[in-house]
């Protein structure tokens, strides 16, 4: 007979067995996915040759998928020997492959809207891992899809789908697909880089425009089953923009959220495997080399706040366009690091908030209803009057920003005295706000700025 405890110990561990693994899902750029369970499975999709842009670091799998015999998806060289090739450049007719433990559903069709007069044929792919539904719709050109393909494609919940048009469907049409298919979540691909893709395809933010709003992620998320957003009547699955894997990842200095874009005038972070030294910048204007230091985006040298062999803070040039750049990182002139930079025109991060006295926001020095706010953030995006470049916004003529963020205390939305950049310092803005006259007090409020974009959250005193 077993114990009252020995049964709790096996309710416990059957609970436990019975929870979803985890997922990992990293972007190598183009079509190319690695997907590895914790348990070990690997998968690897449409890996594509080096002449496309991408550096494919040693990758090892128990299946590659190809979904059509293009240079830039059939690379199944670039993966050590030992896996299954699940192969979708002989498929005509709907057919089962397994590998790994699990099982291949290759669905064929058009890589253009002419029968595949113009491109050939493309494969969807569809499989499930870790509990997850996941299809794969290599270079799909259909104006439509068939009602097999839809009914193969039912009930997804990660769907790859090409986003830069022109070898494929529009992203206009890619955004019509999602809202038919309703994938829990979708992930776009096969569009322009800063590291690379084919020169005649969309980058950002075209390839993401019509699918807004995004969600930014970096190179490697961490998915599970259960906790993947869900899909109703009244609530679509979310749209991933990943960030290409690279050796040099770039984010805002203030929230340091991972994958999240920047805005132009901003202050940002470069992490990487640097050389050289340690040192801040002394004085301003910010210098564009610091101690044998260059920052460029795209090829200009930019301001620098602090350089280290490990991270390197700098300003983003305020002319930077909306998209995707070109982040290299270079000591004693050679190129020790490159990644991209997602900029956007507003990110909103939070550095401190401080009390209407300059003191610390702590539940032993808290703020009072109807006292001041006063927010430091960076990515607030445009200021009238302008300020250059690495130059610290003036104490006598303020710059304000031409769009305020709207900023939220709990449920509150707070009036704002004053939204611009702070005098004496270069990229951080400043925003007064007003705690309501009627203000629970509270601690840890959540605060947090608006615009486009929401800010990471900052834990707000008030009594």
């Amino acid at each position: 007979m077993i114990g009252m405890r020995s049964l709790a110990f096996l309710v416990l561990a059957v609970a436990a067995s019975a929870q979803p693994p985890d997922m990992t899902i990293t972007w190598l750029g183009q079509s190319c996915f690695v997907l590895k369970t914790a348990a070990g499975l690997t998968i690897v999709t449409d890996p594509p040759v080096a002449s496309v842009g991408y550096t494919l670091p040693p990758l090892s799998a128990h299946a590659v998928t190809i979904s059509h015999n293009h240079t830039d998806h059939n690379n199944s060289a670039a993966v050590a020997p030992g896996f299954t090739l699940i192969d979708g450049r002989p498929v005509t007719a709907p057919q089962d492959m397994s590998a790994g433990g699990t099982t291949f559903t290759l669905i064929p069709g058009f890589h253009d809207n002419q029968n595949g007069a113009l491109r050939g044929p493309n494969t969807i792919i569809i499989w499930e891992q870790a509990g997850m539904k996941i299809a794969h719709l290599g270079d799909f050109g259909q104006d439509s899809f068939t009602d097999e393909q839809k009914a193969a494609l039912a009930n997804v919940d990660i769907m790859f789908i090409p986003a830069g048009g022109f070898f494929t469907v529009t992203p206009e049409q890619a955004a019509a697909f999602l809202r038919q298919l309703r994938p829990r979540v979708a992930i776009l691909m096969h569009y322009k880089t800063a590291l690379g893709g084919p020169a005649q395809l969309a980058g950002l933010p075209a390839a993401s425009d019509p699918f807004m709003p995004v969600q930014y992620k970096p190179a490697t998320v961490t998915v599970n089953a259960a906790t993947l957003p869900a899909v109703g009547r009244e609530s679509a699955g979310q749209v991933w923009v990943m960030q290409p894997a690279s050796d040099t990842v770039a984010v805002s200095t203030a929230s340091y959220a991972p994958g999240g874009p920047v805005a132009p005038q901003s202050v940002a972070s470069a992490f990487g495997t640097f050389t050289g030294s340690g040192e801040a910048a002394g004085t301003f204007p910010l210098p564009r080399g610091l101690a044998g230091t260059v920052v460029q985006v795209d090829g200009k040298p930019v301001p620098l706040f602090y350089v280290s062999p490990q991270q390197v803070n700098f300003q983003v040039p305020k002319a930077t366009p909306a998209g995707q750049s070109l982040l290299e990182v270079l000591t004693s002139g050679n190129v020790v690091g490159r990644g991209p930079l997602t900029v956007v025109r507003t990110a909103p991060g939070i550095f401190a908030v401080l009390n209407q006295d300059y003191s610390a926001n702590t539940k032993d020095t808290p703020a009072h209803p109807d006292d001041v706010l006063q927010i430091f953030a960076t990515g607030l995006g445009e200021v009238a009057p302008g300020v250059d470049d690495g130059a610290p916004a003036s104490r006598d003529n303020l710059s304000m920003t031409t769009t305020p963020p709207g900023v939220t205390l709990g449920t509150r939305t707070l009036r704002i005295e004053f939204s611009g950049l702070t005098p004496g310092l270069a990229g951080v803005y400043q925003v007064n706000a007003v705690i309501p006259s009627d203000q629970q007090a509270g601690d840890a409020i959540p605060l947090q700025l608006g615009n486009g974009l929401f800010s990471n959250i900052v834990p707000v005193n008030v009594q």
